[in-house]
């Protein structure tokens, strides 16, 4: 699981790595009670490299120029993707920049540091003073302070720098994590530093092992999501999606997930106290499914409050009506269309309403009373499946995979 800057910037903190006084924002409006003085700078939080490239970080002197900046930087798309957050932060000058980094080095099975004098967005000059160091064994300051004088440090940095090192293997090994990075640390003629971006990468398969990380940035992602409904973007690797309708259940089934070796893709979260807002949530959920090609199955498991495993039904037969599902012949008469296909009753050939969103997905139904609630018969002919426990779900995906 990749954690955007600000949440990274948050781990920082915990073993006293230095950041700048910021504040993360979810809305242009709430730059009115920004809590940071002037001038700023505000920065896309998407996961996205380049930002500064392609316009997501501003620089900023007043209120009126934030929030402008602000309503940009939200409706800026950046390799596909738009921030649900702003992070804005605290000028810093820097007299040098620089790249630090350890990752897990999977063909040694080791960790590696990595470290350049040249931090910042100009990748080439970056690679082409980039200084290595493998941990054989037990880490020790050594390490760092061996990499960092053959980046050419000198003087006050080499101690700063190493100390930065230091901390983040600390984090490294804490939280199981793939990928730990720093570009650019800041360092001002006096030696001092400052962590003026952040890159962290959680190993999916340790994920279990910190729950409270797991749910404190669940719930936190959750918080700043989409307003009809709320998503969770985890590993796009993964062919399968999760969707319930609380927060606990969802965090209880992704760490369960995890526990199996079982990666997800996307988790949704719908309310379910506003019974008149659901079929709209549920719209939209079923429409970024089908438009996210990669997810092939996707798991249901909730608790059920206001029937919600009826409505999952009765949307699951509007996206799979029984009698539309054969795709026929092209032929010369035929329109080309954007889809590519026309949809007809089996028996009579007369053409029904075509659904451009319909491809193969397979539908599993869990909820604590959906056996009570719900026909099996319903779900005859369709893609779906309802099940009583939550271990045949898992045999079920692993079974599709």
């Amino acid at each position: 699981m990749d954690l955007l800057e600000y949440q990274a910037k948050q781990l920082f903190q915990q073993v006293d790595i230095p950041v700048l006084p910021s504040q993360s924002i979810s809305h242009p409006k709430e730059l009115k009670n920004l809590l940071i003085p002037y001038p700023i700078v505000l920065k896309s939080q998407v996961l996205a490299s380049g930002r500064a490239k392609f316009g997501g970080v501003k620089f900023v002197e007043n209120t009126i120029d934030a929030i402008a900046a602000a309503q940009y930087i939200f409706n800026l798309q950046i390799e596909g993707e738009y921030p649900e957050v702003i992070l804005a932060e605290a000028r810093y000058d820097a007299e040098n920049e620089l790249f630090l980094a350890i990752m897990l080095d999977y063909t040694l099975k080791k960790p590696v540091l990595l470290g350049s004098s040249c931090g910042g967005i100009h990748i080439d000059t970056l690679l082409e003073n980039l200084q290595t160091c493998v941990i054989e064994d037990t880490f020790s300051p050594f390490y760092a302070r061996r990499l960092v004088k053959q980046m050419g440090l000198s003087g006050n940095s080499i101690a700063s720098v190493s100390k930065i090192f230091e901390k983040m293997y600390h984090l490294f090994i804490e939280y199981d994590l793939d990928a730990i990075e720093i570009n650019p640390l800041g360092v001002n003629n006096n030696g001092e530093v400052m962590a003026l971006d952040g890159k962290i990468r959680i190993n999916d398969y340790a994920l279990n092992r910190h729950p409270k990380l797991l749910a404190s940035f669940t719930q936190e992602n959750i918080n700043n999501s989409s307003p009809s409904f709320k998503l969770l973007k985890i590993d796009e690797s993964s062919n399968l999606a999760v969707i319930s309708d609380s927060v606990d259940v969802g965090i209880f089934t992704l760490n369960g997930l995890l526990n199996k070796g079982q990666k997800t893709n996307s988790y949704y979260v719908i309310s379910s106290e506003n019974k008149e807002n659901q079929e709209e949530s549920l719209n939209n959920i079923f429409a970024d499914i089908f438009n996210n090609e990669q997810i092939k199955v996707v798991l249901i498991n909730i608790i059920n409050q206001w029937n919600l495993a009826e409505f999952f039904v009765e949307k699951i037969k509007q996206f799979y009506p029984l009698e539309i599902i054969t795709k026929l012949p092209r032929s010369e008469d035929r329109a080309d269309r954007a889809t590519g296909l026309r949809l007809f009753d089996n028996k009579n050939q007369v053409k029904r309403q075509s659904f451009p969103t319909v491809r193969k997905v397979h539908w599993i139904l869990r909820s604590i009373s959906a056996k009570d609630s719900i026909d099996p018969t319903q779900l005859t002919g369709l893609p779906c499946e309802l099940i009583n426990d939550f271990e045949s779900s898992i045999e079920i995906i692993s079974s599709i995979n």
